[in-house]
């Protein structure tokens, strides 16, 4: 089969396991492509062998885009390729503001970003927002930080820069979005000038350079041949606009998605991107993924009716081979706590058989609030749980202290890194001290780094902070000339030993020493993920650097981080859930004013993302992962098989496949690389 020039290798389609749809959109490389692919359809296997195919069929790897949500999802999909076609490495595979970050990285200079910039965290852009109020003398309104960093991120996923955003608030005639529009302004100078870009940045600034730049534009338009983007569903304008900038040339676009499941439209998505699609690209094809592969037809029966009451959607009627199952119950508790309490009960019923495991059950909310009841009645009947999306392992105070010093390190511009660990341990650099220095910076029209540098002509500074600071400047000129000799996890033990950091959490065993004890343990942990950092480098023969590593864990999302080793419940809200599936699914708190959330007051669009968000909770459930006698399965290295004996059962069963190769092997069912075909 050809297409625009492409001789498909068809040697690797009996390797893939697709059904016809699923080959049929694999094989397309003729422009425009959507797949519309819904819950459990089997969407990630379809993209990789996609990217397998085009490999196989002679495309280089890195002439390959492909964008995904998580860094999660896109090692799984890399993993599948890989295990389909032999992969010399070299996609382009990232999240959107992973791409973002390599391409400023490389170009980001002929627009004023320095490739050594800082990518601050929420966290972060919320203390550089009350920085920039206290300048501006709005003190009073520090409190409401984290309602103007979203004003400002839904602007920034709009394109709309500070410029535009204060041209708009002053044609509207509104007051209080100039107001937001100074503030705007203010914060973002303030991020220039500490060499940072927050999220919003990574994409509107590579849509700046793009747009700007012919030379750039012009050499990446060429450069990318096939441009993969996943949960197209979930993208906003501006990430659209990248998107349809980069595949202007070759126009060899596949999106994948499923308006059903768009549910992040609070934090800027647009289901129209995907819904319109075909306006954009009048030539596009579009192919409907239906064969659900995930739930049984009593869950997706019940999914079913439920969706179909949304207006803004594609109709699509998913059907599966998969058995009846057990039916859907419903649930009535008097509040909360009687909830928890019944389904408590109920899990400790499924875990006592050998059918579950506590890591085969979730229980999904619509607000963290929630998770408090089901915590206290977990802990009062002993069943452990694993707590997703609150404090992550990065967003704990000794790991963002610890890696506050890597930050300044790498960027002295960066004034939230130096607040943070200036004083961290006590150096005798006081409050008034830094606030002098800062000052001392912004009336010079300095850097802080600058400033730091000009600590004698700083008036009014006690002799100790004079002292404390000098020490803590040598400190970091210490470590920026270590970066040329030393692996990146020598570089942050040898901080955190010389600033005293470490010996400081040590003296705290005295007063707390569980918590000491905890924290020194966390440290050591940052230590051991900068090292299996490095061995990752070496795998894909890349260097391992401070930078890099920092660019990585921020640009981590929550889910980045689940893991399920831990024999544990899994607690989490609906939206972390997608992407994820389990054979025993909890969907807690329906009842309106919660989920839906204040439905009283809620539009139709609203009203129809808590549907979709409701639907999303209910297609996480899947059967219980036995292949079952004389089923019919596909192992990545073997190839379809037969299975021809199953040995026990839960996370001990064992089965035995004979392969249309006439190879026999016996696997861990639980371990086993085997999918249903």
């Amino acid at each position: 089969m050809t297409h625009m020039g492409l001789q498909t290798n068809t040697a690797i389609l009996p390797k893939l396991g697709l059904n016809p749809k699923q080959l049929e959109a694999a094989q397309y490389f003729a422009g425009p492509l959507l797949i519309l692919a819904g819950a459990g359809t089997g969407k990630t296997k379809t993209l990789a062998s996609k990217i397998a195919l085009l490999i196989a069929s002679g495309v280089s790897p890195s002439r390959i885009l492909a964008i995904t949500f998580t860094n999660k999802a896109a090692q799984e999909m890399v993993s599948r390729a890989a295990k389909l076609v032999e992969y010399p490495g070299g996609i382009w595979i990232h999240t959107f503001h992973g791409l973002g970050a390599r391409i400023l990285r490389q170009y980001g200079n002929l627009i004023n970003i320095k490739p050594d910039f800082a990518i601050y965290d929420e966290e972060e852009q919320k203390k550089l927002i009350q920085m920039a109020l206290e300048e501006m003398g709005l003190e009073a309104e520090k409190n409401k930080a984290g309602f103007y960093l979203a004003v400002i991120s839904r602007a920034k996923d709009d394109l709309l820069d500070a410029g535009s955003y204060m041209i708009n608030a002053q044609a509207a005639g509104n007051a209080a979005r100039v107001k937001t529009a100074e503030i705007y302004r203010k914060y973002q100078s303030k991020l220039n000038q500490a060499q940072a870009l927050d999220f919003g940045d990574l994409i509107i600034r590579t849509v700046e350079l793009l747009r700007e730049k012919d030379d750039v534009r012009e050499y990446f338009q060429e450069y990318f041949q096939h441009i993969l983007v996943d949960e197209y569903q979930d993208t906003n304008h501006a990430q659209y606009v990248l998107i349809k900038t980069l595949s202007t040339k070759h126009r060899n676009l596949c999106v994948v998605g499923d308006p059903d499941q768009s549910i992040y439209a609070w934090r800027g998505a647009d289901i129209r991107n995907i819904l319109e699609f075909e306006k954009d690209f009048k030539d596009a094809k579009t192919i409907v993924l239906e064969q659900n592969y995930r739930s049984t037809s009593s869950i997706l029966y019940a999914a079913n009716e439920l969706i179909k009451h949304n207006r803004n959607r594609k109709p699509k009627n998913l059907w599966t081979q998969n058995k009846h199952g057990d039916s859907v119950e419903a649930l009535e508790y008097l509040n909360e706590n009687d909830e928890a309490r019944g389904i408590a009960g109920r899990i400790k019923k499924l875990a006592s058989g050998s059918e579950f495991s506590l890591n085969d059950i979730a229980v999904f909310y619509r607000t963290n609030a929630q998770s408090r009841s089901f915590e206290e009645y977990f802990l009062k009947h002993r069943i452990p749980y694993k707590l997703i999306g609150t404090v992550r392992f990065y967003d704990r105070k000794e790991i963002k202290d610890a890696v506050g010093y890597l930050k300044f390190a790498v960027n002295p511009s960066d004034p939230v890194s130096l607040l943070r660990i200036i004083n961290t341990p006590a150096r005798g650099i006081g409050k008034t001290a830094v606030e002098r220095m800062l000052n001392y910076a912004v009336k010079h029209e300095i850097s802080v780094a600058d400033a730091l540098l000009e600590t004698d002509h700083i008036p009014d500074l006690t002799p100790a902070a004079r002292r404390g600071l000098k020490e803590f400047t040598a400190l970091i000129d210490e470590a920026r000339v270590d970066f040329k000799t030393l692996k990146p996890h020598k570089i942050l033990e040898k901080l955190l030993i010389k600033s005293g950091y470490w010996q400081s959490i040590e003296e705290e065993s005295e007063k707390d020493p569980e918590t000491s004890l905890s924290r020194l343990g966390n440290i050591q942990e940052l230590v051991n993920a900068v090292m299996e950092f490095e061995e990752r480098c070496k795998k894909e023969n890349a260097v391992p650097s401070i930078q890099k590593y920092l660019e990585e864990i921020a640009l981590a999302s929550e889910i980045d981080d689940f893991s399920q080793s831990k024999e544990a419940v899994t607690l989490m809200t609906v939206h972390l859930a997608k992407g994820l599936e389990f054979p025993a699914v909890f969907l807690t708190g329906l009842e309106e004013g919660l989920f839906p959330i204040n439905a009283a007051n809620s539009s139709d669009d609203e009203m129809e993302e808590e549907r979709r968000l409701c639907y999303v909770g209910m297609t996480r459930a899947k059967p219980m992962p036995k292949a079952g006698k004389g089923r019919r399965v596909l192992h990545p290295i073997y190839g379809p098989g037969t299975v021809v004996e199953q040995i026990g059962s839960g996370e001990y069963a064992k089965v035995t496949v004979y392969f249309d190769t006439g190879a026999r092997q016996t696997f861990m069912l639980k371990y086993a690389p085997l999918e249903p075909i």
